[in-house]
């Protein structure tokens, strides 16, 4: 198995590109309404409109959601509640 070794010009290249990229995302996130309303909220959690009123309904919850003017989450929090769901405990070894 044989590797090539980017030239400097090359990195160079890719460290323009990612600051280009780097920025339009910032730009991206900065135009992202903070307030997303239920059908939104379903789409980013995967979650059935029961399933998001249960997970609402927990007191330990990690979605913060408002209903004044209509039931809107805040996506900050919705990215931690899936992110949360993403963790998974290891399971323990057995003993031998």
């Amino acid at each position: 198995m044989s590797y090539q070794v980017a030239s400097a010009e090359e990195v160079a290249t890719l460290r323009a590109q990612v600051a280009e990229l780097t920025t339009r995302l910032a730009r991206v996130e900065a135009t992202r309404p903070e307030w997303v309303r239920e059908e939104e909220a379903q789409q980013l959690t995967g979650l059935s409109q029961a399933t998001l009123a249960r997970q609402r309904k927990k007191p330990d919850t990690l979605l913060v959601f408002k209903t004044q003017g209509g039931l809107r989450y805040e996506r900050r929090s919705l990215e931690a509640f899936n992110e949360a769901r993403s963790i998974r405990r290891r399971p323990l070894a057995l003993a031998a």
